[in-house]
């Protein structure tokens, strides 16, 4: 009889120990009320339950399986449909980029809508546009506004507007490219604000002799 109360003893703990998710109260009792019986008969209840056990976590295992391929699913769905919307902005960006330099008014305000609705082609522009680069900040300065703004066109503006009845480039969203595409190099982001402004302010001023002297070379030829 005390051989029979260990065995069940046991087994019970056995099972329990590897926190199964039993109806532990209603198994010890079935196993106790069965504790006259043969041992045998016991062992074969505990090892019915044990069965039903790993059943039941076989079917869990292939639930979760089941998860894991519905999630995978979802994330390459969504890689899928990102990788178009990245090719539409990048030709987009490609499309405005080519728009340079702007020569009118015109141009001007099909560019600036295009970069103000969209933030990343705004800094796809700024970010072409530091790799200019030049020898020192004077020189990026002149070789980003030469990207930026034909000759001609300049010619109509002055950094802030006040010489003549030139229009103020400081306004355009062409003074804002120029300024954080020439401090975001990090070559010349120590270089101030008010470095760029000068350094624009007098490149726009000779915009006018510059085409003068383009079109003598050009007569010259």
């Amino acid at each position: 009889m005390n051989n029979s109360n260990t065995i069940s003893e046991d087994k019970v703990d056995l099972v329990t120990s590897n926190n199964y998710s039993l109806n532990t109260e209603n198994s010890t009792t079935a196993v106790h009320q069965d504790a006259d019986e043969d041992p045998n008969e016991i062992q074969k209840q505990i090892m019915r339950q044990l069965v039903t056990l790993n059943a039941r976590q076989k079917e869990q295992g292939e639930y979760l399986h089941t998860i894991m391929l519905i999630v995978s699913s979802i994330q390459d769905n969504q890689k899928n449909q990102m990788v178009p919307s990245s090719l539409g902005s990048n030709q987009q960006f490609e499309k405005i980029y080519e728009m340079l330099p702007i020569s009118t008014n015109d141009e001007l305000n099909i560019f600036k809508k295009a970069l103000t609705e969209d933030n990343t082609i705004y800094d796809q522009t700024v970010n072409m546009l530091s790799k200019i680069g030049g020898d020192n900040y004077k020189q990026a300065v002149r070789r980003i506004l030469k990207k930026l703004i034909t000759d001609e066109y300049a010619k109509s503006y002055s950094y802030t507007g006040h010489k003549g009845n030139k229009m103020p480039f400081n306004k355009t969203i062409l003074s804002s490219l120029l300024t954080k595409a020439t401090q975001s190099s990090s070559i010349f982001n120590q270089n101030s604000a008010k470095d760029v402004e000068g350094a624009a302010s007098i490149w726009l001023s000779k915009a006018s002799e510059r085409l003068k002297i383009n079109t003598t070379n050009n007569f010259n030829i």
